[in-house]
C-alpha cells in the first residue's frame, strides 16, 4: 500500500531524498509509524519523498508486495536511502537486517532505523542535547541566571 508523498516529490539539492518504509501487521498504526519516521528523516534534513507500507511484516522481505517499489525508487535514483521505524520491519533477526543494510550500501544507498533501542533503553543524546535539556529544566525550576539567551 503506497501512500502519496508527504513532502514535495523533488528533493532540494542540499538534502538527501529518502523513502519511508513501514511494515506492520496493524494497519491502524501505519500512519503513526510513518509520522515517526518522517520526523526522524526531517531532523537529519532528509526529504521523505514517498511512504511505502506493507501490511505483513512476517513475510520474507523479498516476498512482500510493496518492497519492490522501494527497490524501484532506489534503482531509478528517486531516493538515496530508506528510513524504517525499526530493524524488525526489514527482518526479524538482526543479522538479516545487517545483510539488507549491506546490500543497499553496496548499491550506493543506505538503510536507517528510526528506533533501534530495545524498550526501556533511554534515548541516545549528544552532550549538547543533555546540556540544553538541563538548561531548560533549570529555567523551568526558576534558577537564577537561566534566561532565554542561555538556551542554544
Amino acid at each position: 500500500m503506497t501512500q502519496a508523498p508527504r513532502t514535495p516529490p523533488t528533493s532540494t539539492p542540499s538534502r538527501v531524498p529518502v523513502a519511508l518504509y513501514i511494515a506492520t501487521s496493524a494497519p491502524e498504526s501505519a500512519e503513526l509509524l510513518a509520522d515517526y519516521c518522517l520526523q526522524y528523516a526531517t531532523t537529519r534534513e532528509w526529504d521523505a519523498v514517498e511512504t511505502v507500507t506493507d501490511i505483513d511484516r512476517t513475510a520474507p522481505l523479498m516476498s512482500r508486495p510493496e518492497w519492490p517499489r522501494v527497490l524501484s525508487l532506489l534503482s531509478d535514483g528517486t531516493v538515496r536511502g530508506v528510513v524504517t521505524y525499526s530493524p524488525g520491519m526489514i527482518a526479524a533477526p538482526q543479522d538479516e537486517y545487517a545483510v539488507v543494510r549491506e546490500f543497499l550500501h553496496d548499491r550506493g544507498a543506505f538503510l536507517a532505523a528510526a528506533r533501534t533501542a530495545s524498550p526501556g533503553t533511554p534515548p541516545r543524546r549528544t552532550p549538547g542535547q543533555t546540556a540544553r535539556r538541563q538548561t531548560i529544566a533549570d529555567a523551568a525550576a526558576g534558577y537564577e541566571g537561566c534566561g532565554a539567551e542561555t538556551i542554544q
